[in-house]
C-alpha cells in the first residue's frame, strides 16, 4: 500500500462529491506533468492525503486502480484537456483538520525530491506526490493525536462505493476486535514475552507491526509474520526507527543514537530477538530499508 499527498483546494468539493481523483494526460500545450502522471501508479487500497488551503482536509483510500477517462465534472473542461487519468476514491473527512504547518517538521527531516513541499516548507505547484513510508508513518502518527487514524482507514476500505463516507460504531468495532486478535495471537507466539527482553508484564506488551498498520494493506495488518511483540521502550525505539532487526535475530542499532543514550536506554550490540519468525523476513526488510534510520 502506498500514501499519496494530492493539491486539491478549489477542485476538492466536486472531487469530493463525485468520488474520484483525475488528472490531465496533457497540459493545454501538449506538455506531460510528473504530479499528474503519479496518478497512473495509484493502485486499489493506497491512502491518498487530500490538502485544501494548507490543511489536511479528508484521507481518501483508492478503490480501484487508476484507469484512463475523459473529465469527470463540466468545471474541469475550463482548465484542461478532455483525456485524462481517474481513480475512484472513498473519502474520509479529517475533523478537525490538521494544519500543514503544523507537519512541515517531518518532510524536513525526511527531504525528498518528490516530497509534496518544498525546502521551505511551501506547497508545491502541482497536484499528486508520493509520500515515503517514514514521512507517511510520522505523519500518521501526528495525525493520530486527535483522531482515530486506524479506524478512518479502516472506514474509507470498508465503504463499498466510492465518495464520501461517514464512520460508524460498527466498523470501528470491527478495527478493534481485529487488534485484539493480532495481539492476542502475538502474546501466544511469543510466549507472553518481549521478543527482545523477555519482560513479562502484560501492561507493558505492544503488539508492534513491523510494517506500520497504517502503510499496509488488510493482509498485511493481520498477518501474526507482521507483528513482534515488544516491551513500551523497546517498541518506541523500533516504531521511530532507532533500531531494527536482521531475520537472524541480531538488532541493529541507528546511528544516530548516542552511546550515552544507548547506556541510558539499556541498548547494546549484544541484544538480539529471542525469537523470530521465519516469516517475517519481507517485513523486516521492509522496516531496514524504509524506517531504520541508518
Amino acid at each position: 500500500m502506498a500514501v499519496w499527498w494530492v493539491f486539491q483546494n478549489e477542485s476538492f468539493d466536486r472531487s469530493r462529491k463525485g468520488g474520484y481523483l483525475w488528472a490531465p494526460l496533457l497540459d493545454k500545450a501538449g506538455h506531460k506533468k510528473n504530479h499528474w502522471e503519479f496518478v497512473d501508479q495509484v493502485k486499489k487500497g493506497d491512502v491518498v492525503l487530500s490538502s485544501k488551503n494548507r490543511h489536511l482536509v479528508a484521507m481518501s483510500i483508492a478503490k480501484k486502480d487508476a484507469y484512463r477517462a475523459n473529465q469527470p465534472d463540466p468545471e474541469d473542461a475550463k482548465l484542461w484537456n478532455l483525456e485524462g487519468r481517474k481513480v475512484d476514491v472513498t473519502y474520509v473527512d479529517i475533523d478537525p483538520q490538521v494544519s500543514v504547518d503544523s507537519l512541515v517538521d517531518i518532510f524536513d527531516k525526511n527531504p525528498s525530491e518528490n516530497s509534496p513541499l518544498d525546502i521551505n516548507g511551501r506547497g508545491k505547484m502541482g497536484y499528486l506526490y508520493p509520500v515515503s513510508p517514514i514521512v507517511a508513518t510520522e505523519l500518521f502518527e501526528r495525525i493520530n493525536q486527535a483522531l482515530p487514524v486506524e479506524e478512518l482507514i479502516t472506514e474509507g476500505i470498508s465503504s463499498v462505493t466510492a465518495g464520501p463516507v461517514n464512520t460508524t460504531n460498527k466498523r470501528m468495532m470491527d478495527v478493534r476486535l481485529g487488534q485484539d486478535k493480532f495481539r492476542k495471537d502475538l502474546l501466544k507466539f511469543y510466549d507472553a514475552r518481549c521478543a527482545v527482553t523477555g519482560v513479562s508484564e502484560l501492561d507493558l506488551l505492544i503488539a508492534s507491526h513491523i510494517k506500520p498498520w497504517s502503510i499496509s494493506n488488510d493482509n498485511e495488518r493481520l498477518d501474526l509474520a507482521n507483528g513482534i511483540l515488544l516491551e513500551a521502550g523497546m517498541d518506541k525505539l523500533f516504531d521511530k526507527g532507532f533500531i531494527s532487526f536482521e531475520l537472524t535475530g541480531e538488532i541493529l542499532i541507528s546511528p544516530r543514537l548516542t552511546s550515552e543514550n544507548m547506556d541510558a536506554l539499556g541498548i547494546s550490540p549484544e541484544l538480539r530477538l529471542l525469537k523470530i519468525n521465519p516469516k517475517s523476513g519481507d517485513y523486516l526488510k521492509f522496516h531496514k530499508e524504509n524506517l531504520f534510520k541508518n
